[in-house]
């Protein structure tokens, strides 16, 4: 999701996370792999009511659940409408899957009309999302490839996973995927339906 179809910001949820008292948060926040308890909500070691708590206790306050919402939320963008509607052209002649590193308090918002600007939830999108906190497992490592590809039942050398992170696109060469590295903002769509056609 995150540096493919929604923009990532990473040093405004940096400043953000800063501004409210979490001052490791230059270390704590990646673009693709955060760590520390920004890892254990993602990777599902501990869901959203114990992350705020325990960013709570980091701090030494009492943080309003807005606040930590506000600024996990200060780390995407909306989609762009046209890479939207690009994903609902691919879908009338591919099955389209998303499995992202992601955590409660984003997903509780994609899976909201919010979404996108034409009030379509992330879910309108996709034939199934695969996210980290739901299934306790992340990228790059090798489980989370390996229950999304049992559960879709995908063939990956008859498919094409794209991704901003080179440690993630090699663990999915590893099971037989083509695969595409797109940069954070790229509008990816000539190159996608390129590399589709040609495979």
């Amino acid at each position: 999701m995150g540096g493919v179809l929604v923009d990532v910001h990473r040093e405004e949820a940096v400043r953000q996370f800063k501004a409210i008292g979490v001052k490791d948060a230059d270390r704590l926040i990646d673009s693709c792999h955060h760590s520390g308890i920004f890892l254990d909500i993602e990777s599902g070691a501990i869901d959203a009511e114990t992350f705020c708590r325990r960013l709570s206790e980091q701090v030494g306050k009492d943080l309003p659940r807005e606040a930590i919402e506000r600024a996990w939320k200060s780390i995407i963008s909306r989609p762009e409408a046209c890479k939207l509607d690009c994903l609902c052209e691919l879908r009338r002649r591919y099955r389209l899957f998303l499995l992202s590193n992601n955590n409660p308090i984003l997903m509780d918002w994609a899976r909201t009309p919010d979404f996108s600007p034409d009030g379509h939830p992330i879910t309108f999108y996709f034939d199934r999302l695969y996210i980290s906190y739901e299934m306790k497992c992340v990228k790059p490592g090798r489980a989370i490839f390996e229950a999304m590809i049992r559960d879709s039942g995908i063939l990956p050398a008859e498919s094409l996973y794209v991704d901003d992170s080179l440690h993630n696109l090699q663990t999915a060469q590893t099971f037989g995927f083509r695969t595409c590295l797109v940069r954070n903002g790229e509008d990816w769509r000539n190159r996608i339906n390129t590399l589709l056609q040609s495979g």
